[in-house]
């Protein structure tokens, strides 16, 4: 997975894009494993500072519908964290998503391990917005099936973008935060995308989750990092010189303006 993950940080750093009719089949990651050797190698040459993790693809029905085997995780680099009110350039977030999320804050330095679950009451919790994005030529990439496609995108740095943290979510371990609406308002055009029922995922599931994937690779959470918790909406497509607002049910305003 060595070319894999090289060029990925290259492609990142340069801002250009990996095209992997370039790659012979052993050079294509086959199962999670491989995918975060590439991962590892990728984060290992790119050298940026992490301020956490996301996951998503947490939902059982997402997974099944998507082909997927699990869920999809990369880390958060400082770099890319937003404010609530940001302008994007289109060139740094190719054949991007937005996502609406929540995220946790981890108050103290732990170990992600089974203990860490009951430790859960202590974190604050925020409104966030996951950027995804590609760093493939989308016709090489698409070629394959549902599932190494899965494995490419956990490669390509969980198909990280930029992140955006919103307001912070107050009592939330009393409050419904499940049912909180969501409105994405682009270009002046209204929609209402959240989930619900079993696709809308409980950020407590996402922490579970998190930690049945990674509790024994020995990786740990810094105090101040964040944990995005996987989508709360369908997927919106970002273009150029979009005028984006989301609305978290009385939690106010994220407002991105794409260049």
């Amino acid at each position: 997975m060595n070319k894999l993950g090289t060029e990925l940080a290259n492609a990142w750093m340069k801002k250009t894009l990996v095209d992997l009719n370039g790659f012979s089949e052993n050079e294509i990651p086959k199962n999670r494993d491989e995918a975060y050797k590439a991962l590892n190698l990728f984060y290992k040459e790119l050298n940026k500072k992490t301020v956490g993790w996301k996951i998503g693809a947490v939902a059982k029905e997402v997974q099944k519908e998507e082909g997927f085997d699990g869920p999809v995780p990369g880390k958060i680099l400082k770099e890319t964290i937003l404010p609530s009110n940001c302008t994007i350039e289109y060139s740094e977030i190719p054949y991007s998503n937005l996502e609406c999320e929540y995220a946790f804050k981890i108050h103290k330095d732990v170990k992600i391990e089974d203990n860490l679950l009951n430790k859960i009451n202590d974190f604050k919790l925020y409104t966030a917005i996951d950027i995804t994005s590609s760093r493939y030529v989308q016709s090489s990439k698409n070629k394959f099936d549902k599932l190494i496609q899965m494995y490419l995108g956990i490669s390509d740095h969980g198909n990280g973008g930029k992140i955006i943290i919103g307001e912070e979510l107050k009592n939330w371990q009393s409050s419904d935060i499940n049912n909180i609406k969501i409105k994405l308002r682009v270009n002046d055009k209204i929609t209402e995308p959240y989930f619900t029922g079993t696709k809308r995922i409980d950020p407590r599931d996402s922490l579970k989750a998190f930690v049945d994937e990674f509790k024994d690779k020995n990786i740990s959470f810094k105090n101040g990092d964040y944990l995005l918790c996987g989508s709360l909406t369908k997927p919106h497509s970002i273009s150029q010189n979009d005028n984006i607002i989301v609305s978290y049910e009385n939690l106010g305003d994220i407002r991105i303006k794409v260049l």
